[in-house]
């Protein structure tokens, strides 16, 4: 059995297509999807047709990310301190996927599970996820203070989760915890786009890594079409440093933006940290 498993494409249908492209070449016979469909890059709904597409053609999971959250949340009027506004980095990009969405999709997000067991004939069973399976948005990387006691919680021996953006694996308390990269917005990967294949080999989970080049400059080209740029500009900086292969991340940034606005206003809701911060930090990280 092969399945190709992919992580946060964040709207970029264009690796999207190149990873879909790629998993049909090395006969993928299902999919696995770990949450964060759309959010970043532009025209969401390119990415929601060609996943539509592909469950009609390929047995498909689906999991829910914590962007859908987002969505889920904004329909449902909660988080009315929120500040979505376009030109605004905290929340701009926030308020362009969600114009782009229709009320079916995100009731689709909504059925989405944040975790499940996977179980297949003579084969041991394994989770998957897209932050942790008991928090969304939980990182389950090796050099977090808390992974001791999440990884000894673990239901199976393999777990398979998103939301890093890192390729790789580890191992801690006996369970086996991998990472297939992001599709969309990968770091560490020199601007390629990732996904990975798991296959069973005498009765055991194997995983490839797929690290592929694709078309970043037309990615980033109908990023300012849509003039992302205005929409949330610090984040569209950042978006566009990590595309060309930039060692840094939102987190990153948005931390160290943090730190600008605490240092001079006393006060921060990252959600609406004034852009002169946004740049401030995006100056001291060397990012244009």
């Amino acid at each position: 059995m092969r399945i190709a498993v992919m992580a946060d494409i964040h709207s970029n249908h264009i690796a999207l297509e190149r990873c879909i492209e790629k998993a049909k070449e090395l006969r993928a016979e299902k999919y696995i999807f770990l949450g964060d469909y759309i959010g970043e890059l532009s025209c969401p709904e390119v990415t929601i047709d060609l996943l539509d597409a592909l469950k009609k053609e390929y047995p498909c999971t689906f999991i829910r990310g914590n962007k859908e959250n987002y969505w889920i949340d904004h329909k449902k009027g909660l988080h009315s301190d929120w500040k979505w506004e376009k030109g605004t980095s905290g929340s701009g990009m926030l308020l362009y996927s969600y114009e782009h969405l229709t009320e079916k999709q995100i009731e689709a997000f909504e059925q989405m599970p944040i975790s499940q067991k996977i179980q297949y004939p003579d084969l041991p069973p394994f989770v998957i996820c897209h932050g942790s399976p008991f928090k969304v948005n939980q990182d389950l990387r090796e050099d977090c203070d808390y992974i001791d006691e999440v990884t000894a919680r673990l239901e199976t021996e393999l777990t398979i989760c998103g939301h890093t953006h890192m390729q790789g694996e580890f191992e801690r308390n006996g369970r086996r915890v991998i990472n297939p990269g992001s599709v969309g917005v990968p770091l560490k990967s020199d601007g390629k786009t990732q996904f990975m294949i798991l296959y069973d080999e005498s009765g055991e989970w194997k995983a490839e890594y797929i690290s592929l080049s694709y078309d970043v400059d037309r990615a980033i080209q109908e990023m300012d079409a849509e003039q992302l740029y205005e929409q949330a500009p610090g984040w569209y900086k950042v978006t566009k440093a990590v595309l060309n292969g930039k060692e840094t991340s939102h987190a990153r940034v948005l931390s160290k933006a943090y730190e600008f606005c605490q240092k001079y206003e006393g006060k921060v809701d990252w959600r609406c940290i004034p852009e002169k911060y946004w740049q401030m930090a995006l100056d001291s990280l060397e990012i244009n």
